[in-house]
């Protein structure tokens, strides 16, 4: 009784893990670039040559916790409360090599985002005069 008991309960557990790993592939083919990406940053670093780099937040930052990124029109738009659309960038440059996506562009700042295809997982980094902000995130098909 106690093998079967057992052997249900690990088949319950497989397909558990089975539909799981099925929805992250989804998520996953999605991030091809073909409908637009939603991102958000989870955590921030401001560095600068004398100080080096510290732990900050996305608000001190002054970026938006979300946004959106729109490949067929090269925009990256802020996403406000209720999914209201904000300040909007333009991408300069795309560019795609081993399953991630690389964006460069400009905005008071030069900047590069690369949001990995596989994972969702994404890091923006942005530099201009003696300071720079590296903020990670993830991603998902919106």
């Amino acid at each position: 009784m106690h093998s079967i008991q057992r052997m249900l309960k690990l088949s319950g557990i497989a397909i558990i893990i089975c539909v799981w790993i099925g929805s992250y592939q989804a998520v996953a083919a999605g991030l091809d670039g073909s409908t637009p990406i939603l991102c958000a940053f989870t955590t921030a670093a401001e560095c600068d040559s004398r100080e080096g780099c510290e732990r900050t937040t996305v608000e001190d930052v002054d970026l938006p916790q979300f946004f959106k990124i729109d490949l067929s029109k090269n925009t990256i738009t802020g996403m406000g409360p209720a999914g209201t659309a904000q300040k909007e960038t333009k991408i300069m440059g795309t560019q795609r090599m081993d399953e991630t996506i690389i964006l460069q562009g400009v905005e008071l700042r030069g900047w590069t985002i690369v949001v990995s295809q596989k994972t969702g997982k994404m890091v923006l980094t942005a530099s201009g005069d003696d300071e720079a902000f590296v903020l990670f995130g993830v991603c998902l098909p919106f």
